[in-house]
């Protein structure tokens, strides 16, 4: 079982802030996607980082803890719900506003910064507490990610309009 964190203090308040902000932000935005695109997005962003986080920490890379303490606790748990929003308005801004072409570049490339900036954010919080990685490092894998999840938004997307005729 995961035990409770020991002090509730500013990390576990920004977690839960956060969550209750961006998974708002998702339900005040008008409905755009069908319920399958939307589910299979928010499940593919909390999946896509745990697996990288796994992959990264089975080739024996302590890059970083989580919170506050090295244990794994079960407000880290929680923390996996914190990249589907992200992910979610990501794509919801880039289907309304139809980024095309190099419009694609710059897209990515603004979120990436704001990527950087969120996790700056949650290392002044605690989230995030480095011992082989610096925030530098985030902002390449961030353009790759992003690109990744475009690409597969733009899959599920088509697939789903094909399955639809």
């Amino acid at each position: 079982m995961l035990p409770f964190p020991e002090r509730f203090d500013s990390n576990e308040w920004f977690i839960i802030i956060s969550l209750l902000v961006t998974y708002a932000i998702i339900f005040i935005l008008p409905k755009r996607f069908p319920h399958t695109i939307s589910l299979i997005m928010l499940l593919f962003s909390m999946t896509y980082v745990q697996v990288l986080d796994h992959i990264l920490a089975g080739l024996s890379f302590d890059l970083y803890d989580i919170n506050d303490v090295e244990k794994y606790e079960w407000l880290d748990l929680i923390t996996w719900f914190l990249y589907p929003p992200f992910g979610y308005i990501l794509v919801y801004f880039f289907d309304r506003w139809s980024v095309r072409s190099v419009g694609v570049f710059w897209y990515i490339l603004l979120w990436a910064f704001i990527a950087v900036g969120e996790e700056a954010l949650s290392l002044k919080f605690n989230i995030f507490t480095y011992t082989g990685w610096k925030l530098p490092y985030s902002f390449p894998v961030y353009l790759i990610t992003l690109s990744i999840y475009l690409l597969f938004f733009l899959y599920i997307k088509s697939t789903f309009e094909k399955l639809k005729q």
